[in-house]
């Protein structure tokens, strides 16, 4: 499915931010054939904005000094498509999560807002203006599924149906506890998912964001040979294929060949 209706509780959209630009906009196109455009925003500077085969698929922008100087890591962010930004920010503090920034315009693109919920995962809130989100899903080099990872699951799917009115199936994909797909409607719209304490490292709780490959065996090597770092190696589940990226600045990212269309 290459084209998806965008509408409330989809997400619809997803950027990195890294400390050089130019560095991410070669490792991405290289890695995914993405071509690019260079759009200018308020204050200076550029967003870079990705396609496959002309149609939009992500975003990147250069973290901004201040951030680097704070320590903000470089990361891949998901974003939401709600129908009153500020409407359904304004419920946010009432469910236990937390204002990261309130909502403002992004000049006619769109009016967003960033959140954390209550397990400590941080989330972008859009209403479209002139761009709804992108134009191509489920399809090599485009974004095929969001996926949260936590330490508080139940206070999760409660914070998230709540604002966004999503629904929750456990499906039992045969782990030890039952994997909860994220419904918008009639669509599966993500997951959600226990942070394994065998995982190496200390991974805090975040929205994952996958990219359908043709090859996910390939796509890594071509990651390191670029100069990027595979966090976890290729790996079959029930439903796929998959790895998990650092590109070359070090944010991550999953890559995803499903077992069938």
């Amino acid at each position: 499915m290459s084209e998806v209706e965008l509408k409330h509780g989809l997400f619809s959209w997803t950027d990195v931010a890294v400390p050089d630009q130019d560095v991410g906009k070669a490792f991405y196109s290289r890695l995914f054939g993405w071509g690019y455009d260079d759009v200018p925003v308020e204050g200076g500077g550029t967003y870079t904005l990705f396609n496959k085969g002309g149609r939009q698929v992500a975003g990147l922008s250069a973290l901004p000094p201040e951030q680097l100087e704070q320590g903000m890591p470089p990361a891949w962010w998901s974003y939401v498509l709600v129908d009153d930004v500020d409407v359904v920010t304004g419920r946010v503090e009432g469910l236990g999560g937390t204002v990261v920034m309130g909502p403002f315009d992004v000049m006619d693109s769109g009016r967003m807002s960033m959140i954390q919920d209550p397990t400590g995962a941080h989330l972008c809130l859009w209403q479209a203006g002139t761009h709804a989100g992108a134009e191509l899903f489920n399809e090599p080099g485009a974004l095929t599924w969001n996926e949260l990872y936590t330490r508080a699951v139940p206070e999760a799917i409660e914070f998230y149906s709540k604002l966004l009115g999503w629904g929750v199936d456990a499906q039992d994909m045969g782990g030890p506890e039952p994997y909860n797909v994220i419904t918008a409607g009639e669509r599966p719209n993500g997951g959600i998912m226990a942070i394994d304490p065998s995982w190496p490292g200390q991974v805090p709780p975040h929205w994952a964001v996958y990219f359908a490959v043709d090859d996910v065996d390939a796509t890594a090597d071509k990651a390191q040979e670029l100069g990027g770092s595979v966090a976890v190696p290729p790996t079959d589940i029930g439903v796929g294929r998959f790895a998990v990226i650092a590109d070359d600045q070090g944010a991550t990212f999953t890559v995803f060949k499903p077992a069938q269309a």
